[in-house]
């Protein structure tokens, strides 16, 4: 895989489509994946494009890229299954995941717990609406409407993640019930969810938490965080929420919370 790295204002338009994986926008630079070097190409679309200029290129294989040591892991109620695997017969409910470049192929401690949490919370509760905020390849989005959701909002600002959930919810069969939405922030939400899982990088979370507007879910789950911000995280939601539970893989918690 290589990826060309990008300065310039707005997205890059019309950039080589042959071989081209996706568009990781981080403005002001703009990440582009490609299956094979394309450098020829991609040099022949500066010379014509003014403002744009090319800030680094690499090649990374996709294992590296992705980290997928396994191809199957079994998680409480799912068993995840990377692009690949050769499945054996199981009674709990399959995920067949295609990362793509996207982060998320369910291996990630957080990934993990969050998954862990939602095989918790679903079979006890009546989940009706979830938001999975940040949903990158849109595996929890998926998990928690094979888990019996009606319907999930799988949320996230970069088109590149919610093009491979929109892949993998078609794979899984629950296109119907998940709603796709490009967005930063929490604001577009207008309702109050049953359920709402983010698992996002902390300065994201941070920031996501002091706004407040992740308050309105009745259980949320919160993960993407070293344990050394765990008391932080507990914090933000108190009094309003109450610890149901807290499980720590690896040293990446995942807290679930209960509105009191």
């Amino acid at each position: 895989m290589m990826v060309y790295e990008m300065k310039g204002s707005g997205v890059p338009p019309d950039v080589p489509p042959r071989e081209l994986e996706g568009i990781w926008p981080e403005p002001p630079f703009y990440y582009l994946f490609y299956g094979k070097d394309c450098s020829p190409s991609v040099s022949k679309w500066l010379e014509s494009h003014a403002g744009w200029e090319l800030t680094g290129e690499y090649e990374i294989p996709y294992e590296k890229w992705q980290d997928i040591s396994a191809r199957e892991i079994s998680l409480g109620l799912f068993d995840v299954l990377i692009s690949g695997a050769s499945p054996e017969k199981s009674d709990r409910l399959r995920i067949l995941m295609e990362p793509g470049v996207v982060f998320g192929s369910g291996l990630h401690p957080t990934t993990q717990g969050c998954l862990l949490a939602i095989s918790e919370i679903f079979p006890v509760h009546k989940i009706r609406t979830a938001v999975d905020f940040g949903t990158g390849t849109g595996i929890l989005a998926i998990a928690c409407a094979l888990a019996g959701a009606r319907m999930t909002l799988a949320i996230d600002k970069n088109p590149m993640a919610l093009a491979n959930t929109r892949k993998n919810a078609r794979a899984n069969g629950v296109e119907s019930r998940l709603a796709l939405v490009r967005a930063e922030n929490m604001e577009c939400l207008g309702l109050s969810a049953d359920f709402l899982v983010l698992n996002v990088e902390w300065p994201i979370l941070e920031k996501i938490l002091e706004a407040g507007q992740w308050m309105s879910a009745e259980r949320v789950v919160l993960a993407g965080f070293l344990h050394s911000r765990l008391e932080a995280v507990e914090n933000f939601a108190r009094p309003a929420f109450e610890v149901k539970r807290v499980m720590e893989l690896q040293g990446w918690p995942t807290v679930i919370f209960t509105r009191m």
